[in-house]
């Protein structure tokens, strides 16, 4: 997924101050470009700082099941949460003087809040993508969330999906070819240009052709699409998205009618970049699942998995051999229920996603895609709106590694330390948190987070599962300095 990390690695953007005759330093964010400007000193020192970064923004898709042109719009009563982190989750960085943080849709803008540590939830989300921005004090720590759940005949399921940065190589796991299943494609380019994307699908027997193989993203745009334009039937679908010319913010939508039956719905983020290991930090359970695995390069895989519990890691079924430039299903068989965290290991470079479904019989049911993520570096956050429990759970591979969680309830925070053992998992319930945050501690172990949000239905369940996005604190700036 595309994250704005804390700290690490930067490309710095150059930028002449033409009036005082000074060059300053803007830090962008090493994973996704999108830029998260720094507050800058005039003087004559040269060097660099680390500063709370001015600006920060985030890009939310809109409702998923609209705009698809030539197909009749789902209404869904998508809701957006939006909070800042309290000081206690940005310490030792101090955020001073004043901010806001503002929702902008098309030609709509509003400020959700001008405090620090405050949830707002928007229940009016509009049929177009939102752009969250932060600026002041407000920028550091800024997670959002846009989230719908609808119980109907012909749709049930509950969607969490995290706004976060755009970025130009991304890989979307999710669908399949049954009877009455629909997934969505959504672009959104929160930039000034219009973007162009290329898009190519993987299946279960290599690269499957397509005659959409690209399309135009207007600025601060979106496009929709059916992901059955460009893949047909495949059973087991891969996407590839590839941006020129700017970057987007993508995520899949999958929906399922089994005849009259509602089978569930979710909306995925992409997936870490193509690794030779992958780690999913949250699994779900249910009456059925499987891992799907992605091949980009000319090689096959062969892929191995464990699953990661609170009593350590354990085989996930054998090894799976999967074709250059394919995709291949592990099913999951004989796990006890639980939550878990999946490690994926292969000899060449892989991109993965877990799918769990619950349904019992013919009776209505849900079903999550969890794909892969890359570790924390720095602050990790999410909002929600209430209405569902909300359960944490922390992965450390590698090594151990301890994590400060710090989540809000009614308007009341509550911070505490937690352990979490090599290549294992620890679940902490949240309850109706509306907000949380986790920062990396002592230990060097590889941390990630996800939170599973669970409600209930006429019986059955409601689920979804959203991984914690890392949120920018600091940037790198320059000190300005006179220009020979």
């Amino acid at each position: 997924m595309n994250r704005a990390r804390l700290v690490g690695p930067v490309r710095l953007a150059l930028t002449a101050a033409a009036a005082g005759g000074l060059v300053t330093l803007a830090a962008l964010s090493p994973v996704t470009g999108a830029e998260v400007s720094g507050a800058t000193t005039q003087g004559t020192t040269r060097g660099t700082t680390l500063e709370p970064v001015a600006t920060a923004s985030l890009s939310c898709p809109g409702p998923e099941l609209s705009g698809v042109k030539g197909v009749e719009d789902i209404t869904v009563p998508a809701r957006l949460a939006v909070a800042t982190a309290p000081d206690s989750a940005l310490a030792p960085v101090k955020a001073q003087g004043s901010g806001r943080v503002q929702v902008r849709s098309g030609d709509e803008v509003a400020t959700t809040t001008t405090k620090r540590g405050v949830t707002a939830v928007d229940d009016t989300v509009s049929a177009g993508p939102s752009e969250v921005l932060a600026t002041g004090a407000l920028a550091p720590g800024l997670a959002a969330t846009q989230e719908w759940s609808v119980v109907r005949p012909e749709l049930r399921g509950l969607a969490t999906v995290p706004c976060a940065s755009p970025g130009s190589d991304l890989w979307l796991l999710a669908g399949g070819g049954a009877p009455g299943r629909q997934e969505r494609l959504i672009l959104s380019n929160p930039g000034a240009n219009e973007v162009t994307v290329d898009l190519q699908v993987l299946g279960r027997k290599g690269f499957v052709p397509s005659p959409t193989g690209s399309t135009v993203v207007p600025a601060h745009g979106r496009v929709a699409m059916l992901v059955d334009a460009i893949s047909g039937a495949e059973e087991s679908p891969a996407v590839h998205v590839r941006a020129t010319g700017g970057t987007v913010r993508a995520v899949m939508s999958d929906i399922w009618l089994a005849g009259s039956v509602a089978v569930g719905a979710e909306t995925t983020v992409p997936t870490a970049a193509p690794s030779k290991t992958q780690v999913i930090p949250a699994y779900i359970t249910g009456d059925s699942g499987s891992l799907r695995v992605a091949v980009p390069g000319s090689q096959q895989a062969v892929v191995s998995a464990q699953v990661l519990g609170p009593d350590g890691a354990s085989p996930l079924g054998g090894a799976l051999r999967v074709p250059a430039r394919s995709t291949g299903e592990l099913p999951v068989k004989g796990l006890k229920p639980g939550r878990y965290a999946v490690r994926v290991t292969a000899d060449v470079p892989v991109v993965a996603s877990m799918f769990s479904a619950w349904r019992s019989g013919s009776r209505p049911g849900d079903f999550t895609w969890s794909p892969s993520m890359e570790p924390a570096e720095g602050l990790l956050g999410a909002a929600f709106p209430q209405g569902f429990s909300r359960s944490l759970i922390l992965s450390s591979t590698g090594a151990p590694a301890k994590a400060t969680v710090t989540w809000q309830v009614k308007g009341a925070w509550t911070t505490k330390s937690i352990d979490v053992a090599q290549d294992s998992t620890v679940r902490f319930d949240l309850g109706d948190a509306t907000a949380v945050w986790v920062r990396r501690g002592s230990g060097t172990g590889a941390l990630r987070a996800a939170v599973a949000s669970v409600g209930m239905s006429g019986g059955a369940p409601l689920v979804s599962t959203t991984p914690l996005v890392e949120t920018a604190v600091q940037s790198v700036v320059g000190r300005a300095h006179p220009v020979s």
